[in-house]
């Protein structure tokens, strides 16, 4: 898959022309990699096309188009039947400066209030981080409403940050970021972002970033708003967010590894894929597979494709069972579990 950048409003991007050795055709800290979404209007920076953010395949059609065509084929019966899309948006992130303070609404709240099925989930994964670049997640001790209204009147980010979780990550981190729980990240990361595909953000520092109450609430005003995020201690549980990787299955030498815990699993999966020598890529699933170094191949069927590090890739449920062969490391990303199986069957 080409670059795929969008035009948000922070700095950032530098390091996603490194991993993929080229320039984006334009400046932007995300790469939104087989993506059937559009960034919403009120986000994108300046004019230009109408559905920024829809990923295009070779051919010219967009992926949205080709899915629709054959929603089976990519998607398989079992995700066409239950949702009829991915259920996941993947995207390469480099932000330029720190993000701020923000949380994101559960699927329940997104429903109630918002009109829609998907909340935010996310999850993290570290592929690059300059020494001391930090994440912050979820409040150390539990914060009182009227507190957290004092911080928002006053846009008070130090006091927002310094009652947070703070962490510094390095290359290899995966962080999983459920729905409710505030964070904020730093400078000098490189990530893949897995999360569920909405750009449903409740802003508590808004101000020194452009946005207005209204934005910063997603129309809903502060009082309803702040009834979705997570005041309490998170301290004990940042801990099962950096949950340890569990063994999918292995080849010789050659591994796959979960690298979220189980609790991602109705919203994304994530695979770390180390080869040497070739390994299977599971079931026959809709996939996103993103190539962070060495050369290989990509095998389906009779056929396959040259990959290399700096690539990204999207790999239809028609494809059949996959094989990646060579001296590779890859991320595969995967959509949600539904019908209570394993993440897009």
């Amino acid at each position: 898959m080409a670059d795929n950048r969008v035009p948000l409003s922070y700095s950032g991007g530098a390091a996603i022309d490194a991993f993929r050795a080229a320039p984006g055709t334009i400046a932007g800290p995300e790469d939104w990699v087989g993506s059937v979404w559009e960034l919403p209007a009120q986000f994108a920076r300046g004019e230009g096309r109408a559905d920024w953010g829809v990923s295009h395949l070779p051919d010219g059609r967009t992926l949205r188009a080709a899915i629709a065509e054959d929603p089976d084929g990519w998607l398989g019966a079992t995700l066409a039947g239950a949702i009829g899309t991915p259920g996941v948006l993947v995207k390469l992130l480099d932000a330029g400066e720190r993000l701020p303070v923000h949380f994101h609404p559960t699927d329940a709240f997104a429903r109630r209030n918002l009109g829609s099925r998907y909340g935010k989930t996310e999850g993290w994964v570290i592929l690059d981080a300059r020494p001391g670049a930090a994440v912050w997640l979820g409040f150390r001790e539990e914060v009182g409403l009227e507190t957290v209204r004092r911080w928002v009147a006053r846009q008070d980010h130090d006091a927002m940050l310094a009652a947070m979780n703070r962490r510094d990550v390095t290359a290899g981190d995966a962080i999983y970021v459920p729905a409710g729980v505030p964070h904020a990240f730093g400078p000098g990361i490189l990530m893949c972002e897995l999360q569920e595909p909405t750009s449903f953000s409740i802003h508590m520092e808004h101000a020194r970033f452009g946005m207005d109450d209204e934005v910063a609430t997603l129309g809903l005003g502060w009082e309803t708003a702040l009834e979705e995020l997570h005041r309490r201690s998170f301290a004990a549980r940042v801990g099962e967010c950096w949950a340890a990787p569990w063994i999918e299955r292995t080849a010789g030498e050659s591994r796959a590894e979960h690298l979220f815990p189980q609790a991602s699993l109705p919203f994304f999966d994530a695979q770390r894929l180390t080869v040497r020598g070739e390994l299977a890529l599971g079931p026959p699933t809709f996939g996103v597979l993103v190539v962070l170094a060495g050369e290989g191949r990509l095998r389906a069927g009779d056929g396959e494709q040259a990959v290399a590090g700096g690539q990204t890739w999207v790999v239809p449920h028609a494809a059949g069972p996959c094989r990646l062969a060579g001296e590779v490391e890859a991320l595969l990303c995967l959509p949600p579990a539904v019908g209570g199986g394993t993440p897009g069957s």
